[in-house]
């Protein structure tokens, strides 16, 4: 046998192994899955949702959203109620981040399973031929009760699912009925200053906590258990604590001993009566005796967990809305945002999928959302890693083009709502360079062709588009790369000029760009494919359509059942909205966004994504993260109703139930109706990208600036998108210390019989404001007096160039 033949034998040899790790971790939670009972009402949704899968699979126009119009104005209740959500799903656990200090050695987060289940430790290989993949978590803790051992939340009928403490904070809890006793758990992570138990430790320590209870008239006896599998290697659980093969300490415990991988405490409960016991679990196999007993120092560590989560919410914007589930989730999403954010590199993700990736687009525009909802500081120290990934072809790679552009935006967004220019102190040589770039690249495609302009007269140079390889195939002139450089072009500009840093550099990047923009604008409209049975088509990836391999000759029929592009076509759409280079009013925005909506690009108001290769059974999958551009782009315009299937759908099918985890990709239509959409680890949960677009999308509801071309008209339009029920007699909408391109606003909207009184704290630099009613609206009084300044039937108050504090008094029309 040669040298090289050995060499590939072991290295083949390795791969399997290290796949077999991988398979042996996703069958061991599938199988608790598979051991899970539905509750009837879970099963019964399953059973009805079946019905309405091959429409959501065929459907061009996203025909259940439709359905759901019919009935009246979006709701979670009427998008949620004919397919099922996903009910066995799964968080993380971890702690906070300083973004301004370098990370800690190890950032990564526990998995928190459907059914109090607990995952640690990473382990890495090669897999799929890529070295340094995570392959699994090689710790995992799954807790039983009860004198026969049954799973923790098996039986749906007696369990409450998993939940965060108050409905946000990163303490999860859950309870369970079994034999007649109650078990309670309770869970959530540490890593005080100065290391945990007083001693140096860089990972977080999640601390377990079960309470029994006896509710009810008769003595009971009850056991709390926990299992301990490790994907590699063997458990030995002992008294106090349970050890790997080496001896590393896996879990510290109060129950009374332990036989195998199992550690167990059993007692007797008298009525009434009830019982404790404790766990610890090191997020890395403890190798020092580090963790100490589990029981010392419970509640002290629990309150001051608590306590440091709220003040940083108290931070803050406050926002209350008269929707208690809307109210849990945006502070749930936010601070899982913080728990998945690694020091100053906001990750995307966590587990097996993503745990360390970072993208400048996705992440990029993530980070503003910090910003938007109060925390300043946080989001401008995440703002220089986007430049890192991007300002050089070393670090941006096959995507340069396309990159470098992008955090050109983001300067200006940050500065918009932070006033910082440190990035651009930072980076400015190579900020400089890329503009230059990005003019000298468009005016060498100036040529004319027979004596005319070409469609790409301006446009950049041919590249590949910069998204998957597997969509990334043919070299051509991308619309999109020059949209996003054109965009970034003009940011630098009014960057430039509003902050007075160098004006006449930044007055020739606005010249430039708006010439960029004309071109674009003029070739995107002459390449328009203009059929009889559809809205014209415009593909963002290739210009000339008709005439590149793999893309054309046809419009796609289905964007997301047919060529592989066609999906990718949808994704690049939305991120362009989400530069706001088109305006509602723009034909050629206008042809995009009803191409997705007639053309396949979405279900039950969530973007359609591609279903993995060789999958079986076939599942519909939907991408959660490329899905606010074009609900922003319709509340811009004034679809309400648009804009509220969007964020509805999300809430509803682009997160769980429970925990409000979403994902990049997920399966949906045939998934949801098995094993009640189960997260399985295989599936990017949570990602923080898809947390920040729901975010941003309620931002917009209560609150956002008027654009064109991306630049603030003067306008801040306040509740444009809020559900009308919002405002019926005896609620409130409240928005306080919320950062706009003006400066932090602040109003409060009571709704009473017959009137809505909306008070109003302007930002500090003059703006407009122009105050949704959503109703017809008979008279208004303005401070006490007289108001002339309303459209009676639109139910909108304009106040021009606002100013002190005012009190709006809306007599509705009878």
């Amino acid at each position: 046998m040669s040298a090289n033949l050995a060499l590939l034998l072991l290295f083949s040899a390795s791969c399997f192994a290290q796949d077999e790790l991988r398979h042996k971790f996703v069958k061991m939670t599938r199988g608790w899955a598979g051991e899970a009972v539905l509750s009837q009402s879970e099963r019964q949704a399953m059973e009805d949702g079946k019905q309405y899968e091959d429409l959501m699979w065929e459907g061009l126009d996203d025909p259940l959203a439709k359905k759901a119009l019919a009935v009246g104005e979006p709701s979670f209740q009427s998008m949620s109620a004919y397919y099922p959500g996903k009910v066995l799903d799964r968080t993380v656990l971890g702690t906070w981040s300083d973004p301004s200090k370098p990370a800690a050695s190890d950032q990564d987060e526990f998995m928190f399973w459907f059914n109090g289940a607990i995952s640690a430790n990473l382990i890495r290989g090669a897999w799929n031929g890529a070295p340094n993949q995570v392959l699994a978590a090689n710790t995992n803790v799954l807790f039983r009760v009860g004198t026969d051992a049954e799973m923790f939340g098996k039986d749906g009928d007696r369990f409450t699912r998993i939940g965060f403490e108050k409905g946000y904070l990163p303490v999860l809890t859950a309870s369970y009925m079994h034999g007649g006793l109650r078990y309670t758990e309770r869970a959530f992570a540490i890593r005080p200053e100065g290391g945990q138990d007083g001693a140096k430790v860089d990972w977080d320590v999640a601390w377990v906590h079960f309470r029994v209870e006896n509710p009810g008239r008769t003595r009971r006896e009850g056991a709390v258990h926990a299992d301990v599998a490790l994907v590699r290697g063997v458990a030995k659980a002992g008294p106090r604590r349970v050890v790997d093969e080496q001896g590393a300490v896996l879990m510290v415990h109060t129950a009374a001993g332990g036989e195998g991988s199992r550690v167990t405490g059993r007692f007797t409960l008298e009525p009434g009566a009830g019982a404790d016991v404790y766990f610890k679990i090191p997020y890395r196999p403890d190798r020092q005796g580090l963790v100490k007993a589990p029981s010392a120092g419970y509640s002290s560590a629990l309150e001051a967990t608590r306590a440091f989560w709220e003040s940083i919410l108290a931070r803050g914007a406050q926002l209350e809305v008269p929707e208690e589930r809307v109210n849990k989730i945006w502070k749930a999403l936010l601070l899982t945002n913080m728990v998945l954010n690694d020091g100053p590199v906001f990750t995307y993700g966590a587990g097996l999928l993503y745990n360390d990736s970072y993208y400048p687009f996705e992440n990029g525009f993530g980070a503003h959302v910090f910003a938007l909802y109060g925390h300043r500081d946080y989001s401008t120290a995440l703002l220089p890693h986007a430049f890192e990934v991007s300002v050089t072809p070393d670090a941006a790679g096959r995507k340069y083009q396309n990159r470098r552009a992008m955090p050109l935006h983001h300067l200006l967004e940050n500065y918009r709502l932070t006033g910082s220019t440190a990035a651009y102190h930072r980076f400015r040589d190579d900020i400089h360079r890329i503009a230059e770039e990005i003019i000298r690249d468009r005016h060498s495609t100036m040529q004319l062709v027979d004596g005319e302009r070409p469609l790409h007269w301006g446009f950049l140079p041919p590249d590949k588009p910069g998204v998957d390889l597997r969509a990334s195939t043919q070299k051509v002139y991308v619309p999109a790369h020059s949209i996003t450089n054109c965009q970034g072009l003009q940011d630098l500009g009014e960057f430039l000029v509003r902050t007075g840093i160098d004006r006449e550099r930044g007055e020739r990047y606005r010249k430039e760009a708006a010439e960029f923009r004309a071109d674009l604008m003029t070739g995107l409209r002459g390449a328009a494919i203009k059929l009889a049975d559809r809205p014209p088509f415009v593909d963002l990836q290739t210009l000339y359509f008709r005439e590149t391999p793999d893309y054309g000759p046809d419009p796609y029929d289905h964007l997301a059942n047919g060529r592989l592009q066609g999906t990718y076509y949808a994704y690049w759409v939305q991120m362009q909205y989400q530069f706001n280079f088109f305006n509602p009013s723009d034909d050629v925005g206008e042809w995009m966004a009803k191409y997705l909506e007639e053309r396949g690009a979405f279900v039950l108001g969530n973007t359609r994504a591609r279903r993995r290769d060789g999958e079986q059974p076939r599942y519909g999958w939907i991408n959660n993260v490329y899905n606010q551009g074009i609900y922003d782009f319709r509340l811009r315009g004034g679809n309400v109703d648009r804009f509220l299937t969007g964020f509805y759908g999300r809430l509803a099918y682009g997160m769980s139930r429970h925990v409000y985890s979403a994902s990049e990709g997920s399966p949906l239509i045939y998934y949801n109706t098995r094993l009640g959409g189960f997260q399985s680890p295989e599936y990017s949960f949570p990602n923080s990208a898809a947390n920040s677009e729901t975010l941003f999308l309620l931002r917009q509801m209560l609150l956002y600036e008027d654009l064109k071309d991306n630049v603030e008209t003067g306008v801040v339009h306040v509740m444009r998108g809020v559900p009308r029920t919002w405002l019926d007699p005896g609620k409130t909408v409240r928005f306080e210390k919320a950062p706009t391109y003006f400066g932090p606003m602040s109003f409060r909207a009571v709704a009473e019989p017959g009137r809505i009184r909306v008070s109003v704290t302007p930002p500090q630099r003059t703006a407009s404001l122009h105050v949704h009613i959503r109703r017809p609206l008979h008279s208004v009084r303005l401070n006490g007096k007289a108001h002339s300044d309303f459209d009676a039937a639109a139910g909108l108050i304009r106040v021009p160039k606002a100013s002190g504090l005012l009190t709006l008094d809306a007599e509705l029309a009878r």
